[in-house]
């Protein structure tokens, strides 16, 4: 009776190893199947030259005009942007998106907790690096800015504790 309730044990163990495994691995091959058919679907809306390649949260939209890259993972200032942009350092990093078409490259980061004093620090550092503000529009719960230097173009939309800068320039 001990041998037939110990090797029951062991078949329930088994069969639950089994069973988790099953359910690991379908929940797995539905994801891919899910970016498969997303990519798929980009790739006809954009033409038979586009290639897209999704990646859990990175997503990647190569065509003869160029590269489109949003990666959620990435959480911090992209080294690729010129030193002559300042940081902006008011928040945490929620997303940043690359956009590398013809000559220009532009770049979208996307920010959360993110201080009422955000646009006015960021439009000082923009300003203390030369960069001539081009408009600015504040109102109670944020605000946008607009800046430029030379090729560089920056622009800041800051409000409710999110904020999204875009920098672009022309190579």
């Amino acid at each position: 009776m001990k041998y037939s309730k110990k090797l029951n044990f062991k078949y329930g163990v088994l069969l639950a190893v089994f069973l988790g495994l099953a359910t690991l691995f379908e929940s797995c091959t539905c994801e891919r199947t899910a970016e498969k058919t997303s990519e798929k679907m980009i790739e006809k809306s954009l033409g038979e030259d586009a290639e897209v390649d999704i990646d859990d949260e990175k997503v990647t939209i190569k065509t003869k005009e160029g590269t489109f890259t949003a990666d959620a993972t990435v959480n911090s200032w992209p080294d690729e942007i010129p030193g002559d942009v300042p940081e902006f350092k008011d928040g945490k990093i929620l997303s940043v998106s690359t956009q590398d078409v013809d000559d220009s490259k532009n770049w979208v980061i996307i920010f959360e907790d993110v201080s009422q004093n955000a646009l006015k620090n960021y439009q000082e550092a923009l300003e203390e690096k030369g960069f001539k503000i081009s408009y600015t529009t504040i109102v109670a719960s944020g605000g946008h800015l607009a800046a430029e230097k030379g090729e560089l173009a920056v622009m800041l939309m800051a409000g409710d504790g999110s904020a999204t800068v875009t920098v672009g320039t022309n190579q």
